[in-house]
Order: C-alpha cells, then sequence, then structure tokens
C-alpha cells in the first residue's frame, strides 16, 4: 500500500534530518555547490556595466537560477515514487544545515589565538587579522546565532508554507545573497537584488525565531530587542535575542555593539551548539506533527 501525502512527507524530512545528523554533503555533489556555480557562470559574464545594467543582470542570474530549479522540482514530480522520494530527500537536506552550523561553531572552541582566528575567518566575511580573541569569539558567536535563522528557521519556515519549492527558493537566494548581496564597488547594484530578496524572505522568520528565544529569559530578550534590534533589519533579531539568553556581549567594530556581561567564549560557544540543535529539532519535530496530523496544501 502506497503512503499517503502526509506520511510520504514525514518520511522525507525525517531521514533528510538523519542524513544531516551524519554527514554533510561534499561540495561535489551539493545542490547549493551547484546553484553557487550557476550564479558564478552569471557573475563572470556580466552583459552591462551601467548601474541599471548591473542590478538587471544581478536579478536575472538569481530569478534564472530559480526559474532552472523549480523545472528540476516539476519533472522530478513527474518520475516513480521511489525515484522521486530518494531525490527529494537529497534535494531537501540540501536546503538546511543543522550539522554543519554546529561543526563551524565547534571549531572555534579553542584558546589557541591563531587557530580561532583561522576557523573563524571561514565563517565570517570581516576581516579578522587584527581581531583580539575576545572579537574572534564574538564573530563566532554571531555566526552562529545569525546563521540559525539561514540555515535553519527560515528554510523550516518556508518548507511548511510551499514544500519544498519554498525551502529551495530560500536557499538559492540566501546563497546569492552569501555570494554577491554586499555593498562594494564589484556588488554594490549587481548584488542589491538577491541582498533585498534576502531580507525580505528572512523577515518573518527572524522575528517569529525572536519570540521563540524569549521564552527563554522574556526580559533580557525583550530588552535586547528594544535597544538593538534596528541595528540591523533581521540579523539583530537572532543575534542580540541568543546574546540576551547567554547575557554576552557581542560587537562587529565599527558597525555594531550589543551589551551583556562579558564577550563569549569556549563555554558560552559549547551552550550555543546545545541551543542550535535544541531549537532546530524542536522546529522540526513539531512540523512533523503538524504534517502527521493535520497535513498541509501540498501534500
Amino acid at each position: 500500500m502506497s503512503p499517503s501525502g502526509r506520511e510520504l512527507w514525514v518520511l522525507i524530512v525525517l531521514v533528510a534530518l538523519i542524513i544531516d545528523f551524519i554527514f554533510e554533503y561534499p561540495n561535489k555533489i551539493h545542490p547549493v555547490a551547484w546553484t553557487g556555480k550557476l550564479l558564478g557562470l552569471f557573475d563572470n559574464h556580466r552583459l552591462s556595466s551601467t548601474h541599471r545594467g548591473e542590478f538587471i543582470n544581478g536579478m536575472t542570474s538569481v530569478l534564472v537560477t530559480i526559474l532552472i530549479w523549480m523545472i528540476v522540482l516539476y519533472f522530478t514530480g513527474l518520475l516513480p515514487l521511489t525515484i522521486r522520494t530518494i531525490i527529494e530527500i537529497y534535494i531537501l537536506k540540501s536546503t538546511f544545515s543543522i550539522g554543519g552550523l554546529v561543526k563551524s561553531v565547534r571549531r572555534c572552541e579553542t584558546d589557541d589565538t591563531e587557530t580561532l582566528r583561522r576557523n573563524v575567518a571561514q565563517i565570517v566575511s570581516r576581516d579578522v587579522t587584527n581581531l583580539d580573541q575576545n572579537h574572534l569569539y564574538s564573530a563566532a558567536f554571531e555566526s552562529g546565532a545569525e546563521n540559525l535563522v539561514d540555515s535553519v528557521v527560515s528554510p523550516l519556515f518556508y518548507f511548511a508554507l510551499f514544500g519544498i519549492w519554498g525551502a529551495v527558493v530560500f536557499r538559492i537566494v540566501n546563497t546569492a545573497d552569501a555570494m554577491i548581496g554586499y555593498r562594494n564597488d564589484k556588488y554594490e547594484f549587481y548584488g542589491k537584488f538577491a541582498a533585498r530578496a534576502d531580507d525580505v524572505l528572512n523577515f518573518l522568520p527572524s522575528r517569529i525565531f525572536a519570540l521563540i528565544v524569549m521564552v527563554a529569559n522574556p526580559r533580557r530578550v525583550y530588552k535586547n530587542l528594544k535597544n538593538y534590534s534596528k541595528l540591523k533589519i533581521n540579523g539583530m533579531y537572532s543575534m542580540a535575542t541568543v546574546a540576551a539568553v547567554f547575557d554576552v556581549k557581542i560587537e562587529k567594530i565599527g558597525h555594531y555593539y550589543v551589551d551583556g556581561r562579558s564577550f563569549p567564549n569556549e563555554r558560552s560557544l559549547r551552550k550555543l551548539e546545545y541551543a542550535i540543535y535544541l531549537i532546530s529539532y524542536s522546529l522540526f519535530f513539531v512540523l512533523i506533527g503538524v504534517v502527521y496530523f493535520h497535513g498541509t496544501w501540498w501534500s
């Protein structure tokens, strides 16, 4: 007897979650890496050097990439059930990363400054060359907290609303923002669409995340949101709230500062690991329960 739509999607989510717990896809076979190569191809073959032309080029690169993946998903849906299920598990897993996020934080749990500097440089875009240990730990903490939304909460949110189609679209936009969404001479106009689209897509998930975190310490989280949420359109809803729970201060020199008892340290990062696991798995099992007992329009 074939499983119902809701049972099938519960299976797909559970298997994707198990794969994530065990390992991360190598870049050679990672759908996000393929997306990055496609976006890079557009970036290397721009058709206009005017500001307006660059904006249109950048927007086109994101929309065409989305269209290609939508075609892939459409034809995947026409395949026999077993093959379709395997491909959908494979693609869904690529849209989120709990294990990868935890590993990136764990690599920064060291008191060797040069090792810490090298590992932090791999997960943040800022120049870490001259940062002291406090600010290196802060950068790692900020990255872990902010990417909890990017890597887990947002893709899960759009999966809940639109199924695998929503999760894939979010991952494409977020990948584009990470690659080209910078305010510099090269990407000021070319990456503007990707950056603004990512802001829009993260708007609701980041605020939902803040409400979830507020349960842990309503007073401190509310205080941080009141004082710092406007410093970054979405990022502070994750960074400032998690910082409030652990009562740590974070700072990106010259950009923002969030007050707390002390800067993060190895212990803070270890606690952040546990928080990532707790929040992520809790949200996933809530979603699984909703899909199984109530179903969704796309299942």
